[in-house]
């Protein structure tokens, strides 16, 4: 039987001044199946990046590698060879010295994006991401893989604005990575139960202020585990985020209802009018009468609806 080919699409972008306004654009997305046996890299790239076991290479901007299927090696300036397989997404770094190639006797099956621009390097600086740290694990390859397919369709069909819609695809990329590390620091086979719950419990408080540490034991963890692991979460503190909550309602209220702003404040499970005013400046840099005046619907006639 004759040798199976490498099957790959792949294509390079130009980039425009709109696309570096938007903060974050694509420059190279593809996939490509590499047979057992079969040399690596399987295609000619562009001169900045191509490369070979032998040398390795540095990229000028971002990329993700992410494999489907198969195993290989990868290895960085920052990071010894190590064993990469399915699941695993490699990310590369600008300027960071790598290298990567399937095992021979597997072949793997890769999916790939770079990117550049001021938001990927705004996540690196803030230590979402490290080149300490380049192969990372998913969670969800099954939207990995769909989001990959997306990008894949959008650039065959040549769709209007075209980096805008990669380049949020990426950003999608990113923010799974993020969630899967998030949930892999935690340790606990429970985390996901417990904060889905306690979101839940939260929506569904939102006119009075919860005991925290009883929700904890409610959820049979304890309070200091609860709170690390809600943030790591979503990025807030539980009395952060049920008060974030709360002000959400009240901002709903006096846009869509008649309540005085101290219903208002009652109803969002503030006691106090005055703290409430004054909590509400703070998050909203309004105050709650303000809010309501410049959101008030207007009616048909073009004057503000009462």
């Amino acid at each position: 039987m004759p040798a199976t080919k490498a099957q790959h699409f792949f294509r390079y972008f130009p980039v425009s001044d709109r696309d570096l306004k938007w903060g974050f654009h694509v420059t190279t997305a593809g996939e490509a199946r590499i047979p057992p046996n079969t040399p690596y890299p399987p295609c000619e790239h562009p001169k900045d990046y191509a490369f070979n076991w032998a040398n390795g290479r540095a990229l000028h901007d971002f990329a993700l590698v992410y494999l489907s299927g198969g195993r290989g090696w990868f290895e960085s300036e920052h990071t010894p060879r190590q064993r990469v397989e399915s699941g695993n997404v490699i990310m590369l770094f600008p300027g960071v010295w790598h290298r990567y190639r399937p095992d021979q006797k597997t072949g793997w099956t890769e999916h790939w994006v770079g990117f550049d621009g001021e938001t990927p390097l705004r996540l690196v600086k803030n230590g979402f991401f490290s080149p300490e740290k380049p192969v990372l694990k998913i969670n969800r390859e099954d939207l990995f893989l769909k989001i990959f397919a997306d990008i894949i369709d959008s650039i065959k069909g040549n769709q209007p604005a075209l980096q805008q819609v990669m380049a949020s695809a990426a950003s999608s990329l990113l923010a799974q990575l993020y969630s899967a590390e998030q949930a892999g620091t935690v340790g606990q086979t429970n985390v996901g139960t417990a904060i889905h719950e306690a979101l839940r419990l939260m929506n569904g408080q939102l006119a009075t202020e919860l005991d925290l540490k009883k929700l904890a034991g409610e959820l049979k963890v304890s309070y200091t585990w609860f709170r690390r692991s809600f943030l790591q979460h979503t990025g807030l503190s539980p009395h952060q985020y049920h008060l974030q909550l709360r002000i959400a309602r009240a901002r709903s209220l006096l846009t869509d209802s008649t309540l005085t702003i101290q219903q208002t404040a009652y109803q969002a499970g503030f006691e106090s009018e005055q703290y409430f005013c004054r909590l509400f400046k703070n998050k909203t840099g309004l105050t709650p009468g303000q809010w309501r005046e410049q959101t008030r619907p207007v009616n048909k006639s073009g004057t503000l609806s009462s």
